[in-house]
């Protein structure tokens, strides 16, 4: 954008020469090595966000359940029971083979699902007084026993990691 001087219109400034403004500079870029540089930096952050979408989608049970297991409330006496519901229908979601496991077998299954650094969460006496108190009635959890459950629950569903199909419901793990 270039804008047109006029030359002075004083008696005094009439001999002056006005100085020659020069063309204004583009932003555009000149090369085509920008623009190639430029579609490229568009494409890997479109992927990028594209990835970063298919990670959350794949994803959203997990925070589904941390939704479930963070409204829980320790001092109510259903909410160890609670806590397997979410836990196993997580575990359902994961592989639909998972959905007649229970017992010791649930617990194994859930430790399975750890990375391989990760200590086992659920192989000790209080997970097996927990995955008692489910069957027995007559077994009571602590207000105590009851908030180490949840923790661990929200815990594991943290950091399990599904190691299959980019789908969890797609193929069923052998």
């Amino acid at each position: 954008m270039s804008v047109e001087h006029a030359p002075p219109s004083t008696y005094i400034l009439r001999d002056i020469q006005d100085v020659v403004v020069p063309d204004s500079v583009s932003w555009l870029p000149q090369t085509i090595g920008w623009k190639v540089l430029g579609v490229a930096l568009i494409i890997a952050f479109a992927y990028a966000a594209y990835r970063y979408a298919c990670y959350r989608w794949n994803n959203r049970y997990r925070q589904e359940a941390l939704d479930v297991l963070d409204q829980l409330d320790p001092s109510d006496k259903g909410s160890a029971k609670r806590a397997f519901e979410v836990l196993k229908s997580v575990l359902r979601y994961l592989n639909a083979r998972h959905a007649s496991i229970h017992g010791e077998r649930a617990l194994a299954t859930l430790d399975g699902y750890l990375p391989k650094k990760a200590s086992t969460i659920f192989q000790d006496s209080a997970s097996k007084i927990w995955i008692d108190s489910l069957v027995n009635p007559s077994i009571y959890l602590t207000f105590e026993q009851r908030v180490e459950i949840i923790e661990k629950a929200t815990t594991w569903v943290k950091l399990h990691q599904y190691r299959g199909s980019e789908n969890p419901q797609e193929t069923p793990r052998g």
